[in-house]
């Protein structure tokens, strides 16, 4: 490919991710609920999909609860592990899951027949003995089971989506639950309950056409994401996402509160990385990322909101290229003091580190 068309398609690349983001729909358009969570591992008009459990308030000394699995390639530089594949990219499954004592573990990935049970209409999905989720909206049950730790709940789905992204080629929404069950950690078993939040995406890329990673060239140059679930009261979820290449990111904000309105902020919202941690994590392919230590969020709320969030937690790979881990958030919502504990995931460049050993994602059965 010569200088000129490379870098043709790749401001053609750069306009559609922009367009791909900053197209977030306006307002939270119903979804179907009979789509909720399909994997769709096969068929052509889909090609991989995205799902996570999300609790951002856990007691000490979990924090946090990620549950985030990636079904195929998504087709971003973001999102594609292609370290990762266990057979071809549609047979591949990534799941990142634990929460702060648990962290750095666990990432692993998983061949989506021989390792997993994922029913087409997403009533069922397992994922070998690690994560399962079964039933239909509103009411899902979510049991998580690593080593010395298990997690079972029943959530109870809201109807109050919020619409991340909407366009033909990528779905990403969710919905706010409540939910109640146990965490048993080291042979201690503790009643939990609260707000959480089930997500779910829906992807298109080229791997409908032929089953071989994506090539570089023709992935969605996306390299930056974060992603931030806060709980600012016990019916009330902040969510903070800031989604882009290089400095040029689009950021949004959406507020659900269950005892109230729901707002949604795609215009005006501000994120700054106020400084980096000093030693970068080193992902399993031998790849460097820094790490933000804090964040300034400011929203255009009617009393203008901001937040300084802080990450502080030992950090899980594999949300795409990214990680995900704990913070402390401090600040004002509304005229009002805030602070708490939350859940954060980012992506960010990454630089290959000479002499460092690459190594397979772990396979488990």
């Amino acid at each position: 490919m010569s200088g000129a068309i490379r870098r043709l398609s790749t401001a053609a690349l750069l306009a559609a991710s922009r367009r791909l983001f900053n197209g977030a729909a306006e307002t939270d358009a119903p979804f179907p609920h009979h789509e909720l969570l399909r994997p769709h591992t096969s068929g052509r008009r889909y090609t991989a999909a995205h799902w996570n459990v999300v609790i951002p308030d856990l007691p000490a000394p979990h924090r946090f609860l990620g549950c985030a699995v990636i079904v195929g390639r998504p087709g971003m530089r973001a999102f594609d592990l292609d370290h990762a594949v266990v057979g071809s990219p549609r047979t591949t499954l990534t799941l990142a899951a634990g929460t702060a004592a648990t962290a750095p573990d666990w990432f692993s990935a998983y061949h989506v027949r021989d390792d997993c049970d994922l029913h087409a209409d997403g009533s069922r999905l397992r994922i070998a003995d690690a994560l399962t989720i079964t039933g239909a909206f509103p009411t899902y049950r979510i049991q998580l089971r690593r080593p010395g730790f298990a997690l079972d709940v029943e959530a109870e789905c809201a109807d109050r989506i919020t619409r991340f992204i909407r366009s033909p080629i990528y779905d990403h929404l969710g919905y706010p639950a409540t939910y109640r069950g146990t965490l048993h950690w080291r042979e201690q078993s503790t009643p939990i309950e609260g707000l959480l939040s089930l997500e779910y995406a829906r992807i298109s890329s080229t791997t409908a056409i032929i089953d071989r990673p994506v090539p570089r060239a023709l992935k969605l140059p996306i390299d930056v994401f974060t992603w931030q679930v806060i709980k600012l009261g016990p019916s009330t979820l902040l969510m903070l996402a800031a989604m882009g290449v290089g400095t040029d990111l689009a950021t949004a904000a959406y507020l659900k509160d269950l005892g109230g309105q729901d707002h949604r902020y795609v215009r005006g919202v501000r994120l700054d990385v106020l400084d980096y941690h000093d030693q970068p994590v080193i992902a399993p392919d031998g790849a460097a990322t820094r790490l933000p230590r804090r964040f300034r969020w400011l929203i255009p709320t009617a009393s203008p909101t901001e937040l300084i969030v802080t990450t502080d937690t030992h950090v899980i790979y594999g949300l795409g290229r990214g990680w995900i881990g704990g913070v402390d958030y401090e600040g004002t919502h509304e005229g009002r003091p805030v602070a708490g504990s939350a859940y954060y995931e980012y992506v960010g460049p990454r630089t290959a580190l000479p002499g460092h050993p690459r190594e397979k994602a772990q396979r488990v059965r």
